[in-house]
Order: C-alpha cells, then sequence, then structure tokens
C-alpha cells in the first residue's frame, strides 16, 4: 500500500519482494510526517513499513489505518498540499502517529470544474519515541475519535476556502 501510495518503489523485507509503483502519474506530493521524538530514520519509507512489519509478532495484526479525504478542487495544488499536510500534522502527527502521506490528482470531475484531489495516509498504530515503536494505542481506533477527526477535516477545509472568497462546502 505504501508503495503503491507513494508511487515508489519499497523493499519488502518480511515476503522477500520488491513492489514497483513509480509510473504512477498522479501523484502531486508525498512525504513521511513524524512526531515529536520520533527516530529521524523513520522518515524513509522503507524503513519506516520494513520496521513496522518488524513489531508485530502476528501474522493476522493490523499494520497500519489508511485514511482517505477529499481536497477541494477550488484551491491551488500548492494550496491543497499545504492544507493537507497541515489537517495531518494536527490530526495525527501531533497525537504521535507516523504519518505517510500521498496527496493524488484524480479523474476530472463531472461537471468539468476541476479534477478530483485526494489525500491517502497510511498511520502507524503503534506510539513512537527514540528507541522505536512501542505499544498500540488502542485509543486510536475510538469510533468517537474517527468522527472528530471528520469534523476538524470539515471546519479546515472551510476555512481554507472561505479564506479564499470560496462557500464552504464540506459538511461534517
Amino acid at each position: 500500500a505504501a508503495a503503491c501510495r507513494a508511487a515508489a518503489r519499497l523493499r519488502d523485507d518480511r515476503s522477500n519482494r520488491n513492489h514497483d509503483f513509480k509510473n504512477k502519474a498522479d501523484l502531486l506530493h508525498s512525504a513521511i510526517l513524524l512526531p515529536a521524538g520520533a527516530p529521524d530514520e523513520l522518515a524513509d519509507r522503507e524503513r519506516l513499513w520494513n520496521a513496522v512489519e518488524a513489531t508485530e509478532r502476528r501474522k493476522d495484526a493490523q499494520l497500519a489505518r489508511d485514511v482517505e479525504f477529499s481536497l477541494p478542487h477550488e484551491l491551488s495544488d500548492a494550496e491543497n498540499i499545504e492544507l493537507a499536510r497541515a489537517i495531518v500534522q494536527e490530526l495525527f502527527v501531533d497525537r504521535g502517529m507516523v504519518a505517510d502521506l500521498n496527496v493524488h490528482r484524480g479523474e476530472p470531475m463531472p461537471d468539468g470544474g476541476g479534477t478530483k484531489i485526494h489525500a491517502h495516509v497510511l498511520l502507524t498504530l503503534r506510539s513512537v519515541g527514540p528507541a522505536g515503536f512501542g505499544a498500540k494505542e488502542r485509543a486510536w481506533n475510538a469510533t468517537a475519535l474517527v468522527q472528530e477527526w471528520r469534523e476538524h477535516l470539515a471546519v479546515r477545509v472551510n476555512q481554507r476556502l472561505a479564506a479564499r472568497g470560496f462557500a464552504a462546502r464540506v459538511d461534517h
């Protein structure tokens, strides 16, 4: 999943396989965002996801949470990238999650009003500190937290649209 979303070639140490998606053309931005205190080497996507795999003991373990959200086509690519980074920092990274953020330009809108721009975010499920990954954070799976994320996303997108003179368009 990380290789596909990042349009990258990554080596999976566990399966001893390479996953190559470098020919994907819709990627606008790709970044690993680290919380304070996380080891710098986790900023390397291949090291990050191999470390996540190595931390899990169960073969059926959930390795990451996959979050996708739309971005307003009224904004420029640069503005949407900035908005996505701010949202991911506020919602996930500031809580302690490592976030693998990728912003994509999708298909044209049916009404001809731009293209569908969206962000994919893969999130770690364990706390992270200078020594690496710690315990799984069960609170990060709470349904109420997902609702909080949706509300925060709607507010941030609408604020950015209003600042640019566009009408709010996202409900939570």
